[in-house]
């Protein structure tokens, strides 16, 4: 048995259990869930099962008793509980904290220590929830979306957007999420009132997901489901009741490109006449969903000083550390 809490899992969990794993033929993995932990209970096992899809990851509820590590708990009530979720024969517990001995006690079974020292690892839950970027390395892949800063840019046609999202990406050497709608095509010869809006921004969403999960530190996004709600609005004179909700979305930065930036009008959907009436747009739609934004304006150079900028306060360079 491996138990703990994983708020969330790290490097040094993947350690653990993946030792654990080897070490035995049949591996139960039990997280520990409060109301008050700072993940919650769903999204953790979500993680851990997704890392260990073929062993047994089952929570266990602990109301009224604390976790060891931070007091001692009655040991009958947490035998009891472990009891109902454990195969009916255990026999070892293995654990990075001083704990797993008292556990094994109470079992039955056999304590092995892993890396109780950090040596291995040297990484602790604590020191990535106060600092997820300066240990950004032992955060699992599919942990990494609960962490990553969003950064959302919004723009009218031919305003270069979508270059400012890709240049901005490769500078920070991180992900970039293109208009899912522009690779669709759903905007080219379509009439407004025949497209699938909903699957629009199921689709701009999905990708963000998928993306998330490699990106370094902060994902840029080229558009997002309220600018969605925005076109939809200009092009059918009113926002489908569908994407109200979605264009609440929350993002970490919104920048908003002006109307007065260098024209590209490759690939451009609409005229350049309507670029003001689309920004006017999109900053109302911010204000109503209570976004705050930053607005893009200037020649090329100035657009990537400015959004560099922005995203530093954000998103400061690492400082990789170790345990305190």
């Amino acid at each position: 048995m491996v138990l703990g809490r994983f708020v969330p899992p790290h490097a040094g969990h993947v350690y653990l259990c993946e030792f654990a794993r080897r070490w035995v033929d049949d591996l139960t993995i039990v997280v520990s869930v409060q109301d008050a932990d700072p993940i919650s209970g769903t999204q953790r096992l979500a993680w851990m099962r997704e890392l260990f899809p073929f062993d047994r990851v089952v929570p266990l509820a602990i109301e009224n008793s604390q976790h060891p590590s931070e007091y001692r708990p009655s040991w009958d009530v947490w035998k009891a509980r472990l009891e109902q979720v454990l195969p009916r024969r255990l026999d070892f517990v293995f654990a990075s904290e001083p704990y797993g001995a008292d556990f094994a006690q109470i079992l039955g079974a056999r304590f092995v220590s892993v890396d109780q020292a950090r040596a291995v690892v040297p990484v602790s839950a604590t020191c990535i929830r106060a600092d997820p970027f300066a240990h950004w390395q032992h955060i699992p892949r599919c942990v990494r979306p609960a962490f990553v800063k969003r950064v959302s840019i919004l723009g009218a046609e031919s305003t270069g957007k979508s270059a400012l999202a890709r240049a901005l990406a490769e500078k920070l050497g991180t992900k970039w999420v293109p208009d899912w709608g522009r690779t669709l095509g759903a905007f080219n010869g379509d009439s407004p009132a025949g497209l699938d809006w909903t699957e629009i921004v199921r689709g701009q969403i999905a990708s963000e997901e998928a993306l998330a999960r490699d990106a370094d530190r902060v994902l840029i996004c080229d558009t997002d489901p309220l600018a969605t709600a925005v076109w939809a609005e200009l092009l059918l004179g009113s926002r489908p009741q569908v994407l109200r909700e979605s264009a609440c979305r929350p993002y970490d930065l919104t920048l908003l490109v002006a109307p007065d930036a260098p024209a590209d009008v490759a690939g451009a959907r609409y005229p350049l006449s309507e670029r003001g009436d689309f920004f006017a747009r999109c900053e109302r739609a911010l204000r109503e969903v209570g976004r705050s934004f930053v607005v893009v304006s200037g020649g090329w150079e100035e657009q990537i000083a400015m959004v560099l900028n922005a995203v530093e306060k954000l998103v400061p360079s690492p400082r990789p550390t170790g345990l305190p």
